[in-house]
């Protein structure tokens, strides 16, 4: 069972897409509920269009679900009776917890300076400053604040270990992306991974050619390929 971050994003067709993303979201928490697993709605931030839901389950089936989502009906409020078609897309990322970052002191190289600027005699002649090295990434800090050598060492260990999480966070970030990108390409109505249609009341999966009926496909009584 793996943590499961589940971003449904509307597309075209306006408040029906939004409308519908919503609606997928109500259909994949029912799944889950189906399914025996544990789901989260995950409170969107101010002006996001993108929803999403925390799921711990199998990753496999989740994915089935993943796509462009394509919705022909005749919206509620449309009073001429005119069939509209929106689409909404749905990415399933595992989510990834970020590691606590260990600085094993054979992977540093510890070069002393004397200091410069303010601060004295004693800093300006003595090798109290350091500049740090990681061997395995390349990345250098200095430290010279304090008269005291250790202090600035434990001082240059924390940049360090600031600046290593941040670009395990950038990369994380990149490696979601892509994998974001490749799931929903665009959310054009010809991008189409799934059709759900209204007016035959049945939903469609084009990779797998299954069909579910509407109500069960809502209702989370499905099963994937």
């Amino acid at each position: 069972m793996s943590p499961l971050v589940i971003e449904l994003r509307a597309g075209e067709g306006g408040r029906d897409a939004e409308a519908f993303c919503a609606e997928l979201r109500t259909a994949i928490t029912a799944i889950a509920r189906h399914r025996g697993d544990t789901t989260e709605l995950v409170r969107p931030t101010p002006g996001s269009r993108t929803l999403l839901v925390r799921i711990t389950g199998d990753v496999d089936v989740y994915r089935e679900l993943a796509g462009v989502h394509r919705i022909q009906r005749v919206p509620a409020n449309d009073r001429r009776g005119r069939r509209h078609t929106s689409t909404a897309t749905v990415a399933v990322l595992e989510e990834r917890q970020r590691a606590a970052v260990e600085l094993r002191d054979e992977d540093l190289e510890v070069q002393p300076y004397r200091g410069s600027g303010p601060g004295g005699q004693h800093r300006n002649k003595s090798c109290t400053a350091v500049r740090v090295v990681h061997r395995p990434t390349g990345l250098v800090v200095t430290a010279e604040d304090s008269r005291s050598q250790w202090t600035n060492v434990q001082s240059a260990r924390a940049k360090l270990a600031r600046l290593i999480a941040e670009g395990e966070a950038k990369s994380v970030a990149h490696e979601l992306a892509a994998e974001r990108i490749g799931q929903i390409a665009s959310a054009e109505r010809s991008a189409k991974s799934w059709t759900h249609n209204g007016q035959r009341s049945e939903v469609v999966c084009h990779d797998t050619g299954q069909r579910w009926r509407w109500d069960d496909f809502y209702r989370g009584r499905i099963t994937c390929a």
